[in-house]
């Protein structure tokens, strides 16, 4: 059946499509007749409001578009929970793009958003982004953007990341104070500036303590932690362990129940959404990055920054905070 517009029942009740918009919005200058002769017809034939063109007219879509590289069981379900707790409450809705970590793909989506007439963009770069170059146009339409999570050095928009270099040091110094002298370190892609910040961070307070040995693997999934350490773990003198990510906790963790290697005195330590660690082994410590705090502070972030769309208002500062 075709979609019944607003100019279809005007012409079945023979008046004006001005006047079924009014009556349906229960406008008073309309007759209670009229008006449910209206309602009677917009429910009998499924009549849905063009949400597209309300949005034209009131220059609003009340819609946000969030681009993420890729759908994955570890820390983005948080994320889209925290912004929907702010979006939900602000009257707006979002679509979820995935770019498959693929800068084509990135770009593509922009366009689809912009398209899609949203109001503001949350977004979360591909390990192949290296500028800001595809975000101009936004700039020049003046559609406010907050980059969350993976990001890039850039100054035009404002980021939300996690203090990577305090976080990782923390881990390091639970390590270093359970006395681990052979250590196993595990980063994720390295091709990505999230591990490059917590490499280094690692490295550099570990290095304050000569005494200790430190082998470094980089992984970009579980899959690829667990086929790695197949072969590592055959050297038993590890003592201690630290995974970057909920994602090669999950790997390493695996790996070690493989080998009966959980139940030792061997330390695990990671950087965690807080809730995997709990249900893996209640020995494992761990510090917080709370994907549900960074998912709330990026979208009232872009609330604010919808709210203020002025000629007043500073855009694209590049201001960077961190959680």
């Amino acid at each position: 059946m075709k979609r019944t517009t607003l100019k279809d029942l005007a012409k079945m009740l023979n008046i004006s499509p001005s006047t079924v918009s009014r009556a349906l919005k229960d406008h008073p200058d309309i007759s209670s007749s009229v008006k449910l002769k209206v309602k009677e017809a917009s429910e009998m034939f499924n009549y849905i409001p063009n949400d597209f063109a309300i949005s034209f007219r009131k220059k609003s879509s009340k819609v946000i578009g969030l681009i993420v590289p890729e759908i994955s069981m570890f820390f983005l379900p948080s994320i889209i929970n925290g912004i929907s707790s702010v979006l939900n409450k602000e009257g707006y809705r979002f679509f979820i793009l995935s770019s498959d970590d693929s800068y084509e793909a990135e770009k593509e989506h922009i366009e689809t958003c912009i398209n899609s007439r949203v109001d503001g963009i949350l977004i979360s770069f591909t390990k192949e982004t290296k500028d800001d170059e595809h975000l101009k146009k936004l700039k020049e339409m003046e559609i406010p953007v907050i980059i969350f999570d993976k990001t890039i050095p850039q100054s035009s928009f404002e980021s939300v990341i996690f203090d990577n270099i305090k976080t990782t040091e923390q881990c390091a110094e639970k390590l270093i104070d359970h006395g681990c002298k052979n250590i196993l370190a595990i980063f994720g892609d390295e091709n990505l500036e999230i591990t490059q910040s917590r490499l280094k961070s690692f490295e550099k307070k570990i290095q304050q303590s000569p005494s200790i040995r430190v082998e470094i693997i980089f992984c970009k999934s579980a899959d690829i932690v667990k086929q790695k350490l197949d072969l590592l773990l055959d050297d038993d003198s590890f003592d201690g362990f630290f995974a970057m990510s909920d994602e090669t906790l999950m790997g390493l963790h695996s790996s070690l129940i493989k080998r009966n290697l959980n139940n030792t005195n061997k330390k695990v330590v990671a950087i965690s959404e807080g809730t995997l660690p709990k249900y893996l082994d209640e020995t494992y410590e761990y510090q917080i990055n709370d994907a549900y705090r960074m998912g709330t502070f990026a979208a009232t972030k872009l609330m604010d920054a919808i709210k203020k769309v002025n000629p007043d208002y500073p855009k694209g500062l590049g201001n960077c905070y961190y959680l």
